[in-house]
């Protein structure tokens, strides 16, 4: 018995097709070549548009080709579940083997299986390690090693026109979402924001209809990517309407990233009255739901505003040490702790202390966010102006033109910290 993949590429051979006369209009040619490998699984639009392309119809293609069955499907969903969960993305092909070769059936757990393979070949293929306390950058495989694995978006894009197919659009909404969300965690922004907008247009007829929970998703994406492309007005009167509503519908979808968000907003505007009143809704949120994590985060943000709105390096510092009582030595946050703590240290005129907790982003194992490497790059600012008062001056041109010269490299680099680096390396250039 044949599997689906090898009956394509034996009807395109006979009607003497290429692999990118098939495709066209539809797929991508190596899409096709995946599916022909039985290393992708066809969506039942992209199956009808290679059965016309063979000149045949999709029941054809798929008589007697070996198809899961739906009690082995059941059982490989859990299993996979069970593997996400505990973060075993390594074990995922041997979990695979004793179906390779065989179509999944267009089924709601076919779908929702198609999108948890995507989710297990990220992690795979871009070398990340997710944990409790974060994603950790592992070494990049060999290229050779990685081409299966690397196709974690088509797993994505097949789940979505699954769900579309079996008319469950929440769940497609949320696929895309997901898919996004990846991109987005991938450093690949332009990318996030070009497929956002696409299914903004996509769903168009249908957000209006979809769950509270879909919809809060929804409206959380689009505020992050707001943030993330610097549009920062439209981006407080989005996340506003998206308290309101979530708050309307009793759905706090990640609401203590929306009040970082807001604290995130109203720093940019140099609105000091917003600033504290997000700032304390995120504190009682992380008071009623006793969450360490959230704590540390809310100390984070306060000290943060102590040193870039107040001006007060000893409250900032004040709010470090109470808040680094809240994390882990081995969690990613303690590196922003002692980016701050550098900082309030320079203020204070204590440069060798300084130069002592502030970070080096080459030390840093976990996966950066624009925002965050935009602060964190800062600190080769910060060892500049210490290594000046020291008398240091080669040390302290080589950290100004590292600052200057990373931050400039950065598309969604934050204005305040791209202007305090530049005139760091001004003054550091002019003064030596």
């Amino acid at each position: 018995m044949s599997t689906l993949g090898e009956r394509i590429r034996q009807l395109r051979k006979q009607r003497g097709k290429t692999l990118a006369e098939v495709a066209e209009g539809r797929l991508t040619k190596g899409m096709l070549s995946l599916i022909e490998n039985n290393k992708a699984q066809p969506s039942m639009e992209s199956l009808t548009h290679i059965a016309e392309a063979l000149e045949t119809d999709p029941q054809s293609l798929l008589a007697d080709v070996n198809v899961i069955t739906q009690a082995d499907l059941r059982v490989l969903v859990l299993q996979l579940k069970e593997l996400l969960t505990n973060h075993r993305y390594d074990d995922v092909a041997s979990l695979l083997t004793p179906f390779a070769g065989m179509t999944l059936p267009h089924t709601y757990e076919a779908a929702r299986f198609v999108r948890d393979l995507g989710e297990a070949y990220y992690y795979i293929s871009q070398s990340l390690h997710k944990t409790d306390v974060g994603m950790f950058l592992l070494d990049k495989k060999p290229e050779k090693a990685k081409e299966e694995e690397n196709n974690w978006r088509t797993y994505f894009e097949n789940a979505e026109q699954r769900f579309i197919e079996l008319s469950f659009l929440d769940e497609a909404a949320n696929t895309a979402l997901d898919y996004i969300e990846y991109l987005t965690s991938e450093l690949e922004y332009e990318k996030a924001i070009e497929l956002f907008t696409k299914k903004q247009a996509a769903y168009a007829d249908q957000i209006k209809d979809f769950d509270p929970l879909t919809l809060s998703k929804w409206n959380f994406q689009e505020v992050a990517l707001l943030m993330i492309m610097g549009k920062s007005d439209l981006g407080r009167k989005r996340l506003k309407e998206s308290l309101t509503f979530a708050i309307e519908k009793r759905q706090f979808y990640k609401v203590d990233e929306y009040y970082r968000f807001a604290v995130h907003f109203a720093m940019l505007a140099k609105d000091e009255k917003e600033v504290n009143y997000y700032l304390h809704k995120h504190h009682l949120l992380t008071e009623l739901l006793e969450n360490n994590y959230l704590k540390s985060v809310h100390a984070l943000n306060k000290a943060e505003v102590a040193i870039w709105i107040e001006n007060n390096p000893i409250k900032a510092l004040e709010v470090i040490d109470k808040g680094e009582h809240f994390v882990a030595k081995n969690n990613p946050l303690m590196t922003l702790f002692h980016y701050i703590r550098g900082q309030a240290l320079y203020e204070l005129e204590q440069y060798t202390e300084s130069l002592h907790y502030l970070p080096s982003l080459e030390d840093y194992p976990f996966r950066i966010h624009s925002l965050d490497l935009s602060m964190l790059t800062t600190a080769d600012a910060y060892k500049a102006l210490c290594y000046a008062k020291l008398g240091e001056d080669e040390k302290a041109r080589v950290h100004a033109t590292k600052a200057k010269e990373s931050i400039l490299k950065q598309n969604y680099a934050i204005d305040y910290h791209k202007s305090f680096i530049l005139q760091t390396y001004d003054d550091i250039f002019k003064e030596l």
